[in-house]
């Protein structure tokens, strides 16, 4: 094979024996023209050794751990083909994925990204059933800033789309991903491949699943970010983002007020009430948060009290 037809980028942070078998499922692809590119994000385990071996022959890139988002864009700048697809090291494809994508491509010259839903499964690769959201094909902003249904490892996009959109945003810690999605969705039809073709690992180790309240932070900002850039004028009406923001910031406010972080939960519940959120669904959260914030505020800057005097007899 002269030239690839396309890249498939892995990103891993260690998880030798996971990537191993997702690499596995790249090499079972019934569509052949493709390179495997995999960007080692800064891992502590031997990623080079376990896949200089493999069947996919891949190039092996690393980099300091500078996040997935990092690691993705890299992928994507070293990328030799025209379309790229995109493989989390804990995920999994089934045989069909890139041959489906790439006739969806030859009969749809009007597409530059497609995606699928994603079929969930547990540690053991055990089907694990009613995890899947409904998707939307073509003109999705709305549908997307509602529900987050465009998964990295579904989507095939022609490389040089994401270039020009300026790849994933690396300051994003998590939701790089649905932000470079809505980002495109402005000015871009998405094609919508059916049925799943990618398998999500569902486990304990996931980064959506880690430090729960700054993710839901994360994505709250990120979505406001979006609506009030203008960027999706006249594509998002305010009756859709308005709910869509209310909701969010009442789960990062509930989510900072858990782990005590009651000044973060004070300001999402604020602003939740502000984008028309229910006031007797926020108002006693806001309420007590605010009033253990004051507290927190005040046992912080009391000053500390002089030492009881050591007797002398």
């Amino acid at each position: 094979m002269s030239k690839p037809a396309v890249t498939v980028i892995v990103p891993t942070y260690n998880r030798a024996a996971l990537l191993a078998q997702a690499l596995d499922s790249v090499a079972a692809q019934t569509f052949t023209e493709f390179e495997v590119v995999v960007v080692d994000d800064g891992s502590t385990e031997p990623i080079e050794e376990m896949v200089a071996g493999h069947a996919t022959r891949p190039r092996f890139i690393r980099q300091a751990n500078l996040g997935p988002a990092a690691a993705r864009n890299r992928g994507i700048e070293s990328a030799a083909a025209p379309l790229v697809a995109f493989l989390d090291s804990d995920d999994l494809w089934l045989p069909q994925k890139l041959e489906t994508c790439a006739r969806y491509f030859e009969s749809h010259r009007d597409i530059r990204i497609v995606f699928g839903p994603m079929s969930p499964i547990d540690a053991a690769g055990a089907p694990v059933p009613g995890r899947t959201k409904p998707c939307h094909g073509g003109w999705i902003t709305e549908h997307l800033f509602r529900s987050s249904f465009v998964h990295v490892p579904t989507v095939v996009a022609h490389r040089d789309l994401l270039r020009d959109a300026g790849g994933f945003n690396e300051t994003l810690p998590v939701c790089e991903d649905y932000d470079l999605w809505l980002r495109l969705s402005v000015d871009n039809p998405f094609g919508l491949v059916e049925p799943p073709l990618a398998l999500r690992r569902l486990h304990d180790n996931r980064l959506s699943k880690s430090r729960m309240s700054r993710n839901l932070a994360v994505k709250a900002r990120m979505l406001r970010d979006f609506f009030e850039s203008g960027r999706a004028r006249g594509k998002l009406r305010h009756e859709i983002a308005r709910p869509r923001l209310a909701k969010v910031c009442l789960s990062a406010g509930r989510a900072a007020f858990a782990g005590g972080e009651y000044r973060s939960a004070v300001d999402h519940f604020r602003l939740a009430r502000a984008d028309g959120g229910s006031f007797f669904r926020i108002a006693s959260w806001q309420v007590i948060a605010n009033a253990l914030a004051i507290f927190e505020r005040q046992v912080n800057t009391e000053p500390a009290s002089s030492p009881a005097p050591v007797s002398q007899t």
